[in-house]
């Protein structure tokens, strides 16, 4: 069966020795960290966003290679412009854009001194005088300007993702989400590492961010990359731990990050669905990105369960269960390696749920992703088939 598919999770790649031309000093002080990194625990992959050989986005969008090629040489990475031949290539209509450093940022504002020492050996000099935290602001920023510079591009073909940093100011958030409603950003990235301006996301005073989005039909999405705050870093400082090269591409590589990614996803989630979020917002739309999907069937069936074991709570009293708010409003991409057909198969009433995603140019979106999430899907028959490949990324690309 063929698809033309939709994509809800790739990036932007570009490498470090170049971000000074796209983002200025905050985009220089990020090449100097990559350096550093590099220097620190080599990434002797194509993936290594610190490759000064780089001269700019030149390689050829070849049929042969495009799924294999991985990291900031590969076409367009840099050059947003030469995207829609990837997609053409690819036979992807529609995709969402994320970023790469501006996660690393989010990171290095986010970390304690020994999270920061561990991943990128504790040396602020590099920072030009900046606090990690005015760093990470300066950065954010940049890379927001950048985006709402041409937010939506190719007749809506490709979509920058903007970022709304957590804020304990809980206004700046909200007019930070604006601003890049306002300029056309079509999906924005929250962080789901602490309370979005000190307050739990499903408490009325967030009622107004989440209005927003709705009204603007803006699609919201948490993605891998911000799980500092919510998860103490030193659960992941141990010897054994230290075996993967550490590259940002790959935010804080360990097993331990990656069988426990989804936590602070997983949380928000609940946090949203219980706390009555898509009750009062019926159209809200909210993606879930490269935090795996194995979780997902679990988290509806314990949120479902809990209404049964609290039935004077207020959650017991909504229009719909759990798990049929997550059907209606989540959307979900599973890491290409996952199991996506066992997951439909042991809760059909999630079929709606799990999108496909490329994550390209990231080596994490696997090599020749769509041939093997088509063998995984294809046999559960058609209509299947073209919910994950396309029909379900629809509610994340309206």
């Amino acid at each position: 069966m063929q698809v033309l598919a939709h994509d809800v999770d790739s990036h932007e790649m570009i490498p470090g020795h170049l971000l000074g031309d796209v983002l200025g000093q905050p985009g220089r002080i990020m090449g100097k960290i990559l350096e550093v990194t590099d220097q620190l625990r080599p990434d002797p992959s194509p993936t290594n966003m610190h490759q000064p050989s780089i001269e700019g986005d030149v390689k050829a969008v070849e049929s042969d290679d495009i799924w294999k090629v991985k990291g900031p040489s590969a076409p367009s990475a840099i050059d947003l412009s030469r995207r829609v031949e990837v997609l053409d290539t690819m036979g992807i209509e529609r995709q969402l854009v994320f970023p790469t450093t501006a996660i690393a940022a989010m990171m290095v504002g986010g970390m304690d001194d020994i999270a920061f020492k561990l991943r990128f050996g504790g040396d602020e000099s590099m920072l030009e005088g900046m606090s990690r935290w005015d760093f990470r602001t300066s950065f954010l920023r940049a890379y927001n300007e950048w985006v709402t510079s041409d937010p939506v591009r190719a007749d809506g073909r490709i979509r920058m993702v903007g970022i709304v940093p957590t804020s304990q100011n809980l206004d700046e958030m909200i007019e930070t989400a604006k601003g890049l409603i306002d300029s056309g950003v079509r999906a924005v990235y929250l962080q789901a590492d602490e309370p979005p301006g000190g307050f739990s996301p499903a408490h009325s005073s967030l009622d107004p961010l989440w209005r927003l989005f709705e009204e603007a039909d803006v699609p919201v999405t948490l993605h891998i990359g911000t799980e500092f705050a919510f998860l103490d870093p030193r659960w992941s400082i141990a010897e054994t731990f230290m075996d993967l090269f550490q590259s940002p591409e790959i935010p804080n590589t360990t097993i331990h990050m990656f069988a426990t990614v989804h936590m602070a996803i997983d949380n928000y989630l609940s946090t949203m669905v219980l706390g009555g979020v898509f009750e009062r917002f019926p159209r809200l739309r909210v993606g879930l990105l490269e935090v795996g999907a194995h979780w997902v069937g679990n988290a509806a069936r314990r949120m479902d369960m809990y209404l049964d074991v609290f039935p004077g709570a207020s959650a017991a009293k909504f229009s719909l269960k759990p798990s049929e708010f997550i059907a209606r409003n989540v959307r979900v991409s599973p890491f290409n390696f996952e199991p996506v057909d066992r997951y439909i198969q042991d809760d059909p009433n999630l079929a709606d749920v799990f999108c496909y995603s490329t994550d390209y140019p990231h080596v994490e979106g696997t090599k020749d992703s769509m041939k093997n999430m088509l063998a995984k899907v294809e046999p559960l028959g058609d209509e299947i088939t073209t919910k994950f490949f396309r029909t379900n990324a629809e509610w994340l690309l309206p």
